[in-house]
């Protein structure tokens, strides 16, 4: 979090939604493509459910002010007590209250804006608060009661009642207005006539039926719903809120929601872990609290995915409580919620599952949270949550049996969303990449303008310099020049874009080093690029090679764009000698070795080392922006001026550069002192820089990272490797490590690897890793298919006595066409049981025109020639077809119809060689039809390979 923020939002502009003082922001965006609906039906409550009904209202309004057992000559509960009066002073004094009015207030416009709906409910709930807190100047206050009811009957008359209209946006009809006016009930429902309580709740009930979305806004509708009917003592409605939860618990293999990496996507295309994936943690654990022990306890056994969505989705992205703009998609863009603001919510719903969660679980989030608190030096999180919530916080602060949190070891590759983040003591580094499943950056409802490369590899450097990405650095930072990126000068890019490249991701190794790498291909430009990134103890290494353009522009790759203190005369050394500190200072340095540059608090050094000597081209300079630049929506844009300083480090490729290279080593945290030592004894050796394949090993740790970026036999940093791969190898006192990864997820069958070392037999390996040979090299194979990018790992001994190599893995008697993995196909196919099959199911082929097709990947375990036979079912509308394999046909074309009665046949469509065990796509293309058949498809039970005479 956690300096002092320059600029807070305001209610009105931050939040239209506060629940329980977790900011939880409005997406205004398109609904959200239909899912399970929890239909909801009238119920009428029992004696025993009304008491059970008043105690959850309760709870619920002392969630909201803190109920009345609180310290209010605490300072930060006082302090947070004044502003919620000061707040609500502020929407008293601006509300309209002449009869003939056609609005509340000013900037609540009613008729064409459908925001203005909200944003009176937020006013009113204002008032409602400063109403409701024990300790509030107008607690009780009979006159602010008045205001506050007329307002609220004047909404249900004139603007949201049943059956009432609505316009533009949905969101605030369903999800803003009645999550606020659910507020404003709970907190005031003893001064409600039961008619009024029963109004506002049709209104509700009208405009929010059902529980029917996807994501953020399934939460949403859930929380809208559940708490509604608590209000309205309306069993059925909790319970369908309830309910509405058990869709969103799951893990998903693509798309919107969290998956098991860690990654959360919403819109399909974005990481949003920092922003709808905080919206539905924080709606999610306060129905967990809110609901634990009574009748509507959520008992899904899946609520248990929720804490490790705190393990795995949100504490790696939370460095010293500030949240990683990386994961937070256009909402960087917004005005008041900067990257410690972003943090409070999620810390908020930390609290709230420490509270209803197993004792291992509770225990490990307070320790989480301690550690946190400890370093909000401008009590961030404290100054915006609601009492409740710093009640609980400072218990836990108090509680001497928590021990604070460590900090992170670890290096995690969040394959879902194509980002890495790279932890240890002292620092948190990420890299932001896009590729064919992830797109760039998220430029929607006028936020977000000035994403452009903020997917193209950025890295951010988080470091004891907590101020760097909160204080104004959106606005104020060159957004042409990003850190990490390899761009085109001054030129932006298309918005909402994927890439056609699918070749990024990476592999972890010990969990606690990591190579990750991106192909760059510029969106709409020719400029392309091999990235890599190597992550070890101290240092992270990154590597270019291929850096190509035709576009015409200066190319340049961008080693660090960073802000400086208020003066901006951070001192900045290169090979030993001190460059001017003034602002406006530039120049071409030549020959340079290494780089330093002195943070701006204590902890925030950078060292910067470039192998074999570069040309650097600095510049220090002031840059003067606004928030409105970014984001010109109503309400998250603010023009007023911001002036920050920043000193950016740059290699240049020139314009229309071919095959150009690059290198450089980020040394966090160093001092001038340790980067003229690191500089003269490197611990990294690189080891290759191409478009085949880039390596460095990491000297003293032993450890090696390799990228290879071809679909052929590569040998680089003592592996080869015959498919795109990613590879860290670890060399320790008798164990090897191996991890692999495909970062593609495109291949559907095997990378067979060797490395130029013997083992002498198997430690430990995850299934999908097969040793096939320990001496006189070890030899693996690693199966990928359906990995999403996940990295496999193996751990073989070095010393003891000698295993015999495993038996060598014989070609299979067949290849069953239902179980085959499919590369690629212009049609689809159809599986049915067939007791005649080999393997009891045969695949019927759907295609229809010729150059239609089906590709298998085939592991072939053994090399040599073979005929490659396909078994099919006689059918009238079987074509002819011609094999490929890796793109070379075999033979001629084979009819597949037939007009004798046997039912199945073997067919041969000829001999091809197999030069080496691996993975082969064997491609079936339909070339025309006998004139006897009706069709082009094809019944396929399974493929052969059978050994040919001499092969």
């Amino acid at each position: 979090m956690f300096t002092h923020s320059m600029r807070r939002a305001t209610t009105t502009t931050v939040a239209l939604a506060m629940i329980t003082g977790a900011l939880v922001a409005f997406p205004s965006d398109a609904r959200a493509s239909a899912a399970t609906t929890t239909a909801v039906a009238a119920a009428t409550a029992s004696v025993d459910t009304a008491a059970e009904f008043a105690t959850l209202r309760e709870k619920y309004a002392a969630m909201l002010t803190g109920g009345a057992t609180f310290d209010t000559t605490d300072p930060d509960i006082s302090a947070r007590i004044a502003a919620i009066t000061t707040s609500g002073q502020q929407s008293w004094n601006t509300m309209k209250k002449n009869a003939d009015r056609n609005r509340l207030w000013d900037d609540s416009p009613l008729g064409n804006d459908s925001a203005g709906v909200t944003r009176t409910y937020e006013h009113l709930r204002s008032m409602a608060l400063a109403y409701a807190t024990d300790g509030s100047t107008w607690e009780g206050n009979a006159q602010l009661k008045a205001d506050l009811v007329d307002g609220l009957d004047w909404m249900n008359t004139n603007a949201y009642y049943a059956q009432g209209p609505s316009y533009q946006n949905w969101w605030h009809w369903q999800i803003g207005a009645p999550l606020a006016l659910n507020d404003i009930v709970a907190l005031v429902y003893d001064d409600l006539t039961s008619t009024q309580i029963s109004n506002y709740m049709a209104a509700v009930s009208f405009y929010q039926p059902s529980v029917t979305m996807t994501g953020a806004n399934r939460l949403w509708e859930s929380q809208v719903i559940a708490i509604s009917g608590i209000i309205a003592q309306d069993a059925t409605r909790v319970a369908a809120g309830r309910d509405g939860l058990s869709a969103l618990f799951p893990y998903v293999a693509s798309g919107d929601g969290f998956t098991r990496d860690g990654s959360f996507v919403q819109h399909n295309f974005y990481a949003y872990n920092g922003g709808y994936g905080t919206s539905l943690l924080s709606g999610i654990a306060d129905l967990l609290y809110l609901l634990n022990g009574s009748t509507w306890d959520v008992t899904d056994p899946q609520r248990s995915n929720v804490s490790e969505w705190i393990y795995n989705s949100f504490e790696p992205f939370l460095f010293q409580g500030n949240l990683m703009d990386m994961v937070r998609g256009r909402e960087i863009s917004r005005y008041g919620v900067q990257d410690d603001d972003a943090a409070v919510p999620v810390m908020a719903s930390i609290i709230r599952l420490s509270q209803v969660s197993p004792a291992s679980d509770a225990a490990a989030f307070k320790s989480m949270i301690k550690a946190w608190l400890a370093v909000d030096a401008d009590k961030t999180f404290l100054s915006q949550v609601s009492v409740d919530l710093i009640v609980s916080a400072k218990a836990i602060q108090n509680d001497s049996s928590v021990v604070p949190r460590d900090e992170l070891v670890f290096n995690r590759q969040f394959t879902g969303m194509d980002r890495t983040v790279h932890a240890r003591p002292g620092y948190r580094f990420g890299i932001s990449m896009a590729s064919s499943r992830i797109a760039a950056f998220e430029s929607i409802n006028a936020e977000n303008a000035k994403g452009w490369h903020t997917g193209d590899g950025m890295t951010s450097l988080y470091n004891n310099d907590l101020s760097q990405y909160h204080d104004d650095f959106w606005p104020t930072v060159d957004n042409y020049r990003l850190p990490g990126t390899t761009v085109l000068k001054n030129t932006p890019q298309k918005a909402s874009t994927r890439t056609d490249r699918s070749w990024v991701g990476g592999a972890s190794i010990l969990g606690q080093y990591g190579v990750t790498g991106m192909d760059l291909h510029t969106i709409d430009r020719t400029l392309e690029a091999k990235k890599s990134w190597f992550m070890f103890d101290d240092e992270i290494v990154a590597l270019g090679a291929g850096v190509t353009s035709t576009d015409g522009i200066d190319t340049e790759t961008i080693v660090e764009n960073r802000k400086l203190n208020a003066a901006g005369d951070n001192a900045l050394t290169v090979d030993g000698a001190t460059e001017p500190a003034t602002l406006g200072w530039s120049d071409s340095l030549t020959g340079v070795d290494r780089v330093h540059l002195a943070g701006s608090v204590a902890g925030s050094d950078i060292g910067y080392y470039f192998p074999g000597g570069a040309t650097v081209n600095g510049l220090r300079e002031q840059r003067t922006g606004n928030w409105k630049q970014l984001n010109s929506s109503s309400q998250w844009g603010n023009s007023t001026p911001i002036t920050r300083n920043y000193l950016s480090l740059a290699l240049d490729h020139g314009t229309n550069p071919t095959d150009g290279a690059y290198s450089y080593v980020l040394l966090p945290n160093k001092t001038s002192a340790q980067v003229d030592a690191y500089a003269s004894n490197p611990d990294i050796s690189i080891l290759e820089n191409s478009t085949s394949a880039q390596a460095v090993r990491e000297n003293g740790l032993n450890v090696t990272g390799i990228n290879f970026w071809k679909d052929e036999v590569t040998t680089a940093g003592g592996v080869t490797s015959d498919r795109k791969a990613s590879v860290m190898v670890s060399k320790s006192a008798g164990t090897l490590d191996v991890s692999v990864a495909d970062p593609t997820q495109k291949n559907v069958g095997q990378i067979y690897l060797s490395l130029d070392t013997p083992a002498t037999g198997l430690i430990s390996n995850d299934p999908e890793v097969t040793v096939l040979q320990y001496t006189p090299t070890v030899t693996l194979k690693v199966n990928v298919n359906k990995a999403g990018g996940k990295d496999f790992h193996v751990a073989l001994s070095l010393d003891g006595t000698q295993q015999a190599n495993p038996a060598p893995i014989a070609i299979p008697n067949t290849y069953e066409a239902e179980t085959l993995p499919v590369n690629a196909m212009t049609k689809g196919v159809s599986v049915a049981n067939d007791a005649n099959a080999s393997g009891g199911k045969r695949v019927q082929i759907q295609n229809s025109v010729v150059g239609d097709y089906i590709e298998y990947s085939l592991d072939v375990p053994q090399a040599g020639t073979y005929d490659v036979v396909a078994r099919a079912f006689k059918a009238s509308n079987n074509g002819i077809y011609q094999l490929a394999v890796d793109g070379t046909n075999v033979a001629s074309p084979q009819d597949f119809f037939w007009n004798t009665n046997v039912a199945q046949r073997d067919q041969t469509f000829g001999s091809y060689t197999f030069t080496k065990p691996g993975s082969y796509l064997l491609r079936l293309t339909a070339t025309g039809k006998n004139a006897s058949a009706s069709g082009m498809k094809l019944v396929l039970d399974y493929l052969k390979l059978v050994p040919t005479a001499g092969g």
